[in-house]
């Protein structure tokens, strides 16, 4: 089975509050786009491919979210032991560029800071903010569109979702393209740790989402009876609750 139809599996459980087959399912995920079996056959050690794996990063840092709603701490500590291992890897012996190497040190803070490991996630943090000041890359805002940036954005959007529509790309960025990188680290050490308690604090993670639709009549939520939907892993989900919900 390829990356997408684990993630879709991850997102299906999700729905329905089972957070252990969640996390071995985007731990799979992570897997199929680091060996390149998935995700256009782009695999790790090619630098050039290498950072596409910030979406199997981002897959690790959504399985110990779900292993710690599932009371999965050693699980937890795993994925996070991971997820450094290979933001480190990318870091010291892949990836050729100062700016990337600096997003890498992004991901650690974040994995850390799962890990309520508070000291060292702001060392990282701190790492990050220097290594991109350091780089000081010509278009900020352009660099935040490698994927290895992306897919930071992508989980912490997810883990902060319902109240995503405060994470978007200016939220995190700022309004100073110049400062975008620092706003963005800044922005990740503040929030990042607060949304991690309120997930844990409400025992859910939200399905990403994907196309939405709001005052949809022909859907009716059968928990919440809501009509806001979210057209995602090939479903239709309760966009305010992630109840599976069919057309009427």
């Amino acid at each position: 089975m390829g990356d997408r139809n684990h993630r879709h599996d991850a997102i299906i459980a999700l729905s329905q509050n089972e957070y252990r087959d969640a996390g071995d399912a985007y731990t799979l995920a992570s897997y199929g786009r680091l060996s390149g079996l998935s995700n256009r056959g782009r695999e790790l050690f090619d630098s050039d491919d290498a950072p596409w794996a910030g979406y199997a990063l981002e897959s690790f840092f959504l399985a110990a979210i779900c292993y710690r709603l599932s009371d999965g701490k050693p699980r937890t500590r795993n994925r996070v032991g991971q997820g450094i291992l290979i933001a480190s890897d990318l870091r010291d012996n892949i990836l050729e560029s100062p700016v990337l190497a600096a997003a890498c040190d992004e991901w650690i803070g974040t994995f850390r800071a799962i890990a309520g490991d508070d000291d060292r996630a702001a060392a990282a943090y701190d790492r990050a903010r220097k290594g991109y000041k350091n780089a000081d890359p010509d278009d900020p805002v352009s660099t935040t569109t490698e994927p290895l940036l992306q897919a930071a954005e992508s989980g912490v959007r997810q883990l902060t979702r319902p109240n995503d529509e405060n994470v978007k790309w200016d939220n995190i960025h700022g309004s100073a393209p110049e400062q975008a990188l620092s706003h963005r680290v800044q922005f990740f050490r503040s929030r990042v740790p607060t949304a991690i308690q309120s997930r844990i604090e409400e025992q859910t993670l939200h399905a990403p989402r994907g196309s939405t639709e709001y005052g949809n009549d022909e859907f009716h939520c059968p928990d919440c009876g809501s009509h806001d939907v979210n057209y995602v892993a090939d479903t239709v989900l309760c966009l305010r609750c992630d109840s599976p919900t069919e057309r009427r």
